[in-house]
This record gives structure tokens, sequence and C-alpha cells, in this order.
């Protein structure tokens, strides 16, 4: 009780001393009793106000353990990966870009879906569709450093267009104007420039 007191009714002059009018009055307006009431009564309204019901901080929890998980497995979706939940369906891309609904996609929507397609091939069936395969075939370091500058071009030049099929159209051809015929064959090849 006396705890309680002192925190609530601190003496005036730093000692246990003080008037005792001050004294008399503090005692006259509330029982000590009731005093302990309303401190309670105000400890639990700041206690409700400040807290989170069970089930929300469960769920918070919850989403914290798998983006700690996510995190340190070096997946999810904060380093641009797609989670194992969310894996890209390769069929349905490549009917969206070779099936017979192709000619309504703009240049910008074709690349944004062929860098999808390949990505997706490179993860979940683990080669580039964008090195040369055959029986015969076998694709040596500078393929490999060649599609990787192809990839590399594309997706700046889609970062670059801001949504604008015709910017990155413009884009493209720029970064492509000077290159080598067989990059531009290669190009046909595929169906990214007519």
């Amino acid at each position: 009780m006396k705890l309680v007191r002192k925190f609530m009714y601190p003496d005036p002059n730093g000692e246990q001393g003080g008037s005792q009018e001050e004294k008399g009055k503090k005692t006259s307006e509330q029982k000590p009793e009731e005093q302990d009431t309303v401190a309670l009564a105000k400890a639990l309204q700041e206690a409700r106000a400040n807290s989170v019901p069970k089930e929300k901080y469960e769920q918070l929890e919850a989403e914290n353990r798998r983006l700690v998980s996510e995190v340190i497995n070096g997946g999810g979706a904060g380093n641009g990966q797609a989670t194992p939940e969310t894996k890209v369906d390769i069929k349905a891309l490549r009917e969206e870009l070779y099936g017979p609904k192709s000619a309504d996609l703009s240049n910008l929507d074709f690349w944004k879906k062929t860098l999808d397609l390949r990505n997706a091939c490179i993860e979940q069936e683990g080669y580039d569709p964008f090195l040369p395969h055959g029986a015969k075939i076998k694709p040596d370091d500078n393929d490999v450093e060649r599609a990787e500058a192809v990839a590399k071009t594309v997706k700046e030049c889609i970062d670059k267009s801001e949504g604008s099929s015709e910017v990155f159209t413009a884009l493209l051809q720029q970064q492509i104007a000077n290159d080598s015929p067989t990059f531009l064959a290669h190009l046909k090849k595929i169906g990214a420039i007519k």
C-alpha cells in the first residue's frame, strides 16, 4: 500500500514530510482502497489500449516465422524469386506465347512473358531455352554468356519502358541495331522481331 501511495502522491519536499494540510486533503478525498481500485482500473484500461487480441498476435507471429525462414533459406518474394507455392505454369505461358492468342500480345507483353518462361524453365526444368539445344549441340560458356546478355538487355529495356510497349520496342531496336546478324537472326527465329 505504501509503495502505491508514494508513487501516486509524491512528497513535494522530497522528504517524508510535507504539509499536514495536503496530507489531510488527500486522505480525506479518497480512502486507500479506493485509490488502489482507481490505480488498478487505470492500469487495466492502459493495458487494454496497448494490447492486441491473441489470435492476431499468433497470426503475426506465424507470418514473422515464415518471413524469417524465407530470408534464411534465400527464397521468397523479397528477392524476386517465385515461392514454391506460386510456381509459374510453364505450359500456360507457352500457350500464351505461341498459341492462337499470341498475335494479340504487344512486344512488351511478349518479352515479359518470354523472360518469365525462361526463368521458370531454368528453375523448374533445369534448362535455359535461350541456349542452343540439339542431339549434337552442347552449349559452351560463350553461349551461356550470350543468353545472359540477351536476357539482361531485354530486362533493362522492359524496366526503362515504364509499361509502354512503343517505348520498349524503340529501346530494344536501339540495343540490337548495332549487333551481329546472328543475334538478329535469332530474334527473328523466335518471333521477337518481324
